[in-house]
């Protein structure tokens, strides 16, 4: 059965994340795995009160196909909620998707031939970095720096691939609050991607799906506003910021390659769900967005600042230990000593009922084994210092036992 398989599916590996979330399922573990928002941040009155209105009078459009760019109802409501950042553009420029993950995937169908190069952060989202190894793509991770991708080291790896000769196709970024360190691309450095894009003539694709999620900071445009030649496809996702269950995202960009994505995405499932195009639809047109964010940002400020303080408490104090200070989003990134393998440490946190994502799977060509994300959105502040306790001492443990070695 396996030579029936494609070569693109041989190669793919599973998530890190599903597979470690399969080992947490006892409920005496405090789990910092997924990467999910809280539910209590969810509308869920006002949505189910959206969906009973939406399906029981507009059913005839609600229950119906629709046109694969998406209800413009919808389109035209995310717009408004974009033009509050002082994100302004036409409705030709905007398609719905089946989740910032569809887009990624959409990308990549439009975009990539085998052995092309992409160039992405070092770390990066894990499940593009999946979706970019189904496509057989030449992956070159970037290091990571305290306000996002290093553009000098960016542009000097993509001179040297074009030199190859090698067919260099976008550049893929997560600038806000990235998952997984949690740091924010400066507004230097957005505009300085979109020079490298068109001096190198490539695209770059921005992935935000935790736009709105700022508690902290000075608020940094999206990249594509610094975009004049139409070399930028922005990605943005309900997903954090109204229901993960909707799996309804937008991508805004230049209408020739909305087009291409348009003609992709019909060959994919012919159109986005109406159903929850329409329930958002309604809910925004009822609903202040500004007002139901400012409660959900309250809460992952509150468990970001009880991390923080949990681990400088119960984290060893030793200079090879460090972890990002985010200003919204979900994650906070740690990097231990080198001669600790998070991998493995995870099976002894696992034993202690406390559990991470280790941070390897989030590289694309570097062997990095002393990192960990952990997510604090999904628990109590109660649970977030129990946990990090725990970890503290499996991490404290941990480096006795490689001192004594050494």
């Amino acid at each position: 059965m396996k030579s029936l398989l494609s070569e693109r599916v041989k190669g793919a590996g599973k998530s890190v994340i599903r597979e470690t979330l399969k080992l947490t399922k006892k409920p005496e573990i405090i789990s910092f795995a997924g990467g999910l928002p809280k539910p209590e941040t969810f509308p869920y009155n006002s949505l189910a009160e959206a969906s009973r209105k939406q399906i029981g009078e507009n059913y005839s459009r609600s229950l119906q196909y629709g046109i694969t760019e998406g209800v413009e109802e919808f389109r035209e409501e995310v717009m408004k909620w974009f033009a509050s950042f002082g994100w302004k553009f036409h409705l030709e420029n905007i398609i719905a998707t089946n989740s910032s993950q569809q887009a990624i995937d959409l990308v990549s169908k439009a975009f990539l031939d085998p052995g092309d190069v992409i160039f992405c952060g070092a770390p990066s989202y894990l499940g593009a970095l999946q979706n970019f190894t189904l496509f057989q793509a030449n992956t070159i991770g970037i290091p990571v720096d305290n306000d996002g991708i290093n553009t000098t080291v960016l542009e000097e790896k993509v001179k040297q691939a074009q030199l190859e000769d090698k067919h260099t196709k976008f550049i893929y970024v997560v600038p806000d609050f990235q998952n997984p360190t949690g740091v924010t691309l400066s507004g230097h450095k957005r505009q300085r991607l979109v020079e490298i894009a068109e001096k190198y003539n490539l695209v770059v694709i921005e992935d935000t799906p935790y736009f709105g999620l700022r508690f902290a900071g000075t608020e940094e445009k999206p990249i594509n506003t610094y975009d004049s030649h139409g070399r930028v496809i922005t990605m943005s996702s309900m997903s954090k910021v109204l229901s993960s269950g909707m799996r309804l995202a937008v991508v805004v960009g230049p209408p020739k390659l909305l087009e291409v994505l348009v003609t992709v995405k019909q060959a994919t499932d012919l159109c986005t769900s109406t159903t929850t195009q329409w329930i958002v639809t309604e809910w925004l047109r009822n609903h202040d967005m500004a007002e139901h964010l400012s409660g959900v940002r309250k809460h992952y400020k509150q468990n970001r600042d009880v991390m923080l303080d949990s681990l400088a408490k119960f984290f060893p104090d030793d200079e090879g230990i460090s972890w990002t200070k985010p200003e919204g989003g979900l994650f906070i990134w740690v990097t231990l000593p080198k001669e600790i393998d998070t991998e493995e440490l995870f099976h002894k946190a696992i034993s202690e009922n406390v559990a991470y994502v280790p941070g390897s799977g989030f590289y694309a060509d570097d062997e990095v084994h002393s990192t960990m994300r952990l997510c604090y959105s999904l628990l109590s502040t109660e649970k977030i210092r129990t946990g990090i306790e725990r970890l503290g001492k499996v991490i404290e443990k941990e480096m006795a036992t490689v001192s004594h070695k050494s």
